[in-house]
């Protein structure tokens, strides 16, 4: 099955990562790196983040995880529970051929995946002490998690704080299986891209992906 991924930015040192639901700060220059990263995948957010962007993210199928009704739209997916959350990424994800799909939050939908996840796009934004109502507080203990790559930004035009963008792996991924029966035969574009799929091998596809993505994120620059 597709590998789950958080994308996350949070305050240094508090761990903030929001407040009336809206982000403390701009950064041009990460949100190049979001949109990169997730551009053409499945994505799950809970209703509060899908109504702060005010407007489904294009280019992308959003899964909302709520217990209230959002009506369907073409990009726009409702999931009335995390299990039906992970269904619709898996079968999109499979769907256009991607490896991956992407947890973006907030504050409850990345505990309620924590144990799904196996790769984190951390941003960590030098705004000093600040007050907020949602916080990422994870720790990454080294025994769990290992940091394989970290770039550092500066102050900018587009960019209201320094920041740091980490890439954490999970060292032992969690291998999430599924019967592909739920899926087969529900939709033709599924069936004709599954043989597809499965005959890249996991870790080549995984070595592909995460090449890309970093090379992207190291020539990543201020305008």
């Amino acid at each position: 099955m597709p590998s789950a991924v958080s994308v996350v930015a949070r305050s240094y040192p508090d761990r903030i990562i929001g407040i009336d639901n809206k982000l403390p700060w701009h950064l041009g220059t990460d949100l190049k790196n979001f949109k990169s990263l997730t551009q053409g995948h499945a994505i799950i957010m809970g209703r509060k983040t899908f109504e702060s962007l005010g407007r489904p993210l294009p280019k992308r199928i959003n899964i909302v995880l709520s217990r209230d009704k959002i009506a369907d739209t073409e990009n726009v997916k409702w999931a009335q529970d995390p299990e039906t959350a992970l269904l619709l990424a898996d079968f999109y994800s499979i769907c256009m051929s991607n490896k991956q799909f992407f947890v973006i939050g907030g504050e409850h939908i990345y505990a309620l995946f924590d144990k799904f996840i196996n790769k984190i796009f951390l941003t960590d934004v030098n705004t000093g002490p600040i007050n907020g109502d949602a916080k990422f507080d994870f720790e990454f203990k080294s025994d769990e998690w290992f940091f394989k790559y970290e770039k550092e930004f500066s102050k900018s035009a587009i960019d209201d704080y320094s920041f740091r963008i980490s890439y954490l792996v999970r060292r032992r991924n969690e291998h999430r299986e599924r019967f592909i029966t739920e899926f087969k035969r529900s939709n033709p574009l599924f069936d004709s891209n599954w043989n597809k799929y499965v005959d890249e091998s996991f870790h080549e596809s995984e070595k592909r992906i995460e090449t890309s993505q970093l090379d992207f994120l190291e020539k990543l620059k201020p305008e």
